[in-house]
C-alpha cells in the first residue's frame, strides 16, 4: 500500500476499527516506512493525550451519578404513571361513572297531554348522570316513520365542586300520528325499559 492509503487509514487502525486483512498489511507497511512509523506515533500520542484518564474516585463517582441519574429517571416514570392513573380514575369516578341497575333507581313515569316524562332518582348515595342518543327510523322508501331516543343512566361520586344531583328527568313528545312511532328507551344494567308512544312496554 501507498503511504497516502496507509495514513488515511491510520485513524481507523488506531481505533482499532480495520479489518484483519487491513491491519496486516498497514503492520507490514509501518515495519519498512520510517515516516509513516512516525506519523503512526504522533496520531497515536494525540489520541493519548485527547483522552482524559481518570482515577478510581473519579470512576466511582461518575458511576454514582450514573446510579442516581438512572434512580431519578425511574421515580419520575413512576410519578409521572401514577398522577395520569390518578386522574384517570377521577374521571371515571366524578365524569363518566358506572352503569346504574334499576333496583337502585326510583322511576316515576306520565304521559301529559302530549308529552311523556319519565323521572329517575338515584338512591345509592351517588349523583346521577344520563348520556342520550337519537335517531329517525326509516321505511325501505327512505320515509320517516319514528323516532327513537336512547338513554343510559351513570352513578358518578359526589363532586361537591360540581352539584351535579341525584335526579334527573327525560322527556319526549309524542305525535299523534298513527304511523308514526315515538321510541324511548331507558337502557338500565340490568334490564331496559321501553316506551312506545308513550307507554310501557318492556
Amino acid at each position: 500500500m501507498k503511504c497516502d492509503m496507509i495514513r488515511d487509514l491510520l485513524p481507523s487502525y488506531i481505533e482499532k476499527l480495520t479489518s484483519p486483512y487491513s491491519n496486516e498489511e498497514i503492520e507490514k507497511h509501518l515495519d519498512s516506512c520510517e515516516a509513516c512509523r512516525q506519523f503512526h506515533r504522533e496520531m497515536s500520542d494525540d489520541v493519548a493525550f485527547g483522552m482524559p484518564v481518570m482515577d478510581q474516585g473519579e470512576a466511582e463517582t461518575v458511576n454514582y451519578l450514573k446510579k442516581v441519574k438512572k434512580v431519578n429517571k425511574r421515580k419520575l416514570i413512576l410519578s409521572i404513571s401514577t398522577v395520569l392513573i390518578l386522574a384517570a380514575a377521577a374521571i371515571w369516578l366524578f365524569a363518566i361513572g358506572t352503569g346504574v341497575s334499576s333496583k337502585d333507581v326510583d322511576i316515576a313515569y306520565k304521559k301529559i297531554g302530549s308529552r311523556l316524562e319519565v323521572h329517575l332518582a338515584l338512591g345509592n348515595g351517588k349523583d346521577l348522570l344520563v348520556s342520550g342518543k337519537s335517531k329517525f327510523i326509516y321505511d325501505e322508501n327512505d320515509n320517516v316513520i319514528g323516532h327513537e331516543s336512547r338513554y343510559i343512566p351513570r352513578g358518578v361520586l359526589h363532586n361537591p365542586l360540581d352539584n351535579v344531583g341525584n335526579e334527573f328527568t327525560l322527556g319526549t313528545e309524542i305525535r299523534n300520528e298513527s304511523d308514526y312511532t315515538q321510541t324511548l328507551i331507558i337502557e338500565f344494567k340490568d334490564k331496559e325499559m321501553t316506551f312506545i308512544n308513550g307507554v310501557l312496554v318492556e
